[in-house]
């Protein structure tokens, strides 16, 4: 687990770094565009990150395609991805058929020329994100903690990070020309704030924690991440459609049940993707027992 916290700390320099070199990186962007002091932050803390996680997994031996989970032949690993891209998209509609059937959610009105756009951008967005975030927590991480702990902890830890960095914040509006060194430090101080109501964010928090559990299980089982890109950018897709195709219905007697951090991801999808982990850990204990039997 000491790698673990290694890339934990790799994520808290890389804020404290951004924190203070957001000013001159500020009036850098600021010759080409004027951005929201947050926003140079935030992209900062990115690009500060990416270059200490190519050094770190370099250092660790953890830059090739084995730890990385891309393991698999070309054919093989699209393959994968396909049947999680279909397996993720057949997850989502009952919870999509739910939120609409309980009227939590509801149908914009004409939105027939608006699909065809939609679709794709729900398509890009969806891969872009699950490729990011899949070779870092199901492919990095899942390897480290894997290499020095047992699969549990593998599972578990990365799923708890995955979780919280959903929840940071950080937005802050200073007039351009009163912007100076202090505000990428008052930036990163804000990034926590949602966590000042932990009871806010419980319901969305478990949820993501129960989909970082399912995404490690099918990466243990398929030992790539093929899989786990093609369930997390079908369920990417599926919110980003739902949310720009319909909208919250705050006077729904069950509205609670999407929470506050996006109208979608609350108790009843916590509750849906935790019965899923349950079945797939049964299933998974089903084979492995039939394995040892056979052997």
């Amino acid at each position: 687990m000491r790698t673990f916290a290694l890339f934990v700390a790799l994520l808290a320099l890389s804020l404290l770094l951004a924190a203070a070199l957001t000013y001159p990186a500020w009036l850098l962007v600021g010759t080409v565009s004027v951005e929201p002091v947050h926003r140079v932050m935030n992209r900062l803390a990115m690009l500060i990150a990416f270059v200490g996680l190519i050094l770190l997994t370099r250092r660790l031996g953890l830059s090739n395609r084995a730890a990385l989970g891309y393991r698999l032949p070309s054919a093989e690993f699209f393959r994968q991805l396909g049947i999680g891209w279909a397996a993720g998209i057949a997850l989502m509609l009952p919870l999509v058929a739910l939120l609409l059937a309980l009227d939590v959610r509801q149908i914009k009105p004409g939105l027939d020329g608006d699909l065809p756009p939609l679709l794709v951008q729900g398509l890009l967005s969806g891969f872009a994100v699950a490729f990011i975030e899949e070779t870092f927590f199901r492919g990095i991480l899942f390897t480290t903690v894997w290499r020095t702990a047992e699969a549990r902890a593998a599972i578990v830890a990365p799923s708890v990070l995955y979780a919280a960095l959903h929840f940071l914040g950080g937005k802050l509006r200073v007039p351009p020309e009163q912007v100076s060194w202090e505000h990428g430090f008052q930036v990163l101080s804000r990034l926590f704030e949602r966590y000042a109501q932990p009871l806010a964010l419980i319901d969305s928090f478990l949820a993501l924690f129960a989909l970082g559990i399912l995404l490690a299980l099918v990466r243990l089982r398929t030992g790539a991440i093929a899989a786990c890109i093609g369930l997390h950018a079908a369920g990417v897709c599926t919110i980003f459609i739902l949310r720009d195709t319909t909208s919250l219905n705050g006077a729904a007697k069950l509205a609670a049940i999407v929470g506050t951090y996006d109208g979608v991801i609350g108790w009843a999808a916590f509750g849906w993707l935790a019965a899923i982990v349950v079945a797939f850990a049964l299933y998974q204990n089903q084979l492995s027992e039939s394995s040892s039997r056979a052997s």
